[in-house]
């Protein structure tokens, strides 16, 4: 959901992390998850919070240390909005 609502697609964002095509779509099916540096590295090039894309919920509103608590796109379903 973050690619598709930003735009970025799967062979950029594997030429922006550095990693293959292969391992973004495994991480997006599930198959596997990626290296922590990955998953900050994906967040920061999508603009959504590391822990929403780890865990599907999004950090409160009002968390500091997200850095991203006013994020467009996220509503109270926690799913980018479309």
């Amino acid at each position: 959901m973050a690619l598709r609502h930003t735009g970025i697609g799967v062979q950029e964002i594997a030429d922006r992390l550095q990693v293959s095509r292969n391992a973004v779509s495994s991480w997006i099916n599930g198959r596997h998850k990626p290296r922590r540096r990955d998953l900050v590295a994906f967040a920061m090039a999508t603009g959504y919070p590391v822990r929403w894309l780890e865990t599907g919920e999004a950090p409160p509103q009002d968390d500091p240390g997200t850095g991203l608590h006013a994020l467009p796109g996220l509503d109270s379903n926690q799913e980018p909005a479309g």
